[in-house]
């Protein structure tokens, strides 16, 4: 198998892509290059090398040779891009972003570490009865910025709806009560074309985690570019299509449906009679989408955190901590019960 390593054209240190600079930037000698600029000097140097592939599990783990200093890299089968932690230069292992599993688009990092970690701490801190040590450095320096897989469906639905609609009105006259009951039909037919419908296509996260940082800006998706990962981590999707269409039908049936329901109004009841809605797939994107993850562990769990890598939103289940929910308590009750005390001394 072959990695590549993306080096400084000007010293030959390793490049990583910067998210506040939305450029290359080389650490030591501090030279810059665009995307377009990277993507022509490797193109031409052609650096591609067959490397030695060892199996030391094939369901779990592969090794490469890493070619700026030949330390050990060993990741596990679905990543693409990662680290030498020996020599720390960013390593893609450019054999598995081929053919299919060559990413169609890509959502670069905006949110670069610190602000990550910021982003997290604003978050975090407005949690009450959590342990002190969350928030030391040596806990938040573990965050790690990864491009998650995602499938990206672009859908034509035909809207096929019958629903019945009702008016009711009540009066009195006299000692008698009047209901007044009149039934519409309501037919909905035409086309909604919605794009850009995702779904993680990976196993290894929870997907209720990922959708907590949703949603991104598709106005800033780009096509892919493996310079990108460089100086990130990248996974390989590990389920197919196939494996997320029911995810994807069931959002979209949900989203045509309230287009659906705000087309109609001025009515007491609306039942669903019919909904024949089907929805056809013009296009699917494989895509790669930033992602801050962090994980804590406490008291022989693990908490995992994502911040999303183009907006900051965060999310995740914080520990709790009870000895410092019960400290709160006892100040309390010693504080209220002073203060009853001394109430009722003056009281006499």
């Amino acid at each position: 198998m072959t990695i590549k390593i993306y080096k400084c054209p000007s010293c030959g240190a390793g490049i990583h892509f910067k998210p506040a600079l939305q450029k290359f930037k080389c650490d030591f000698c501090l030279s810059e290059y665009t995307e377009e600029e990277i993507d022509d000097i490797y193109t031409e140097k052609d650096e591609k090398e067959e490397l030695y592939h060892d199996n030391i599990d094939s369901r779990q783990l592969s090794s490469y040779e890493c070619n700026s200093c030949g330390a050990k890299i060993v990741t596990d089968d679905t990543t693409t891009a990662t680290f030498c932690y020996y020599c720390h230069n960013p390593v893609i292992i450019s054999d598995r972003l081929i053919g299919n599993f060559q990413p169609n688009k890509l959502i670069p990092f905006s949110v670069d570490k610190n602000k990550a970690k910021q982003n997290f701490l604003d978050w975090a801190q407005n949690k009450r009865f959590v342990p002190n040590d969350f928030y030391s450095n040596s806990q938040l320096e573990k965050i790690t910025g990864i491009y998650l897989p995602y499938w990206w469906a672009d859908c034509e639905v035909d809207i096929d709806y019958i629903g019945e609609a009702r008016n009711i009105r009540v009066w009195r006259s006299g000692d008698r009560e009047f209901t007044e009951t009149k039934k519409y039909q309501i037919v909905r037919k035409g086309q909604i074309n919605i794009e850009n419908v995702g779904e993680v296509a990976f196993t290894k996260i929870d997907d209720t985690l990922l959708n907590g940082i949703a949603p991104y800006n598709e106005n800033e998706i780009i096509d892919f570019s493996m310079a990108y990962l460089s100086g990130f981590f990248a996974e390989q999707y590990d389920m197919e299509k196939e494996d997320i269409i029911p995810k994807v039908e069931d959002r979209v049936g949900k989203y045509s449906k309230s287009l659906i329901d705000e087309t109609i109004s001025g009515f007491n009841l609306v039942n669903d009679i019919r909904n024949n809605s089907k929805v056809n797939y013009n296009k699917w994107s494989y895509t790669l989408l930033p992602t801050w993850i962090l994980t804590y562990l406490y008291k022989g769990r693990t908490f995992v955190y994502a911040v999303n890598g183009q907006t900051g939103k965060s999310f995740g289940e914080l520990p709790f901590n009870k000895q410092k929910a019960f400290n709160v308590a006892m100040i309390i009750f010693i504080v209220t019960f002073i203060t009853l005390l001394i109430g009722g001394m003056l009281i006499w």
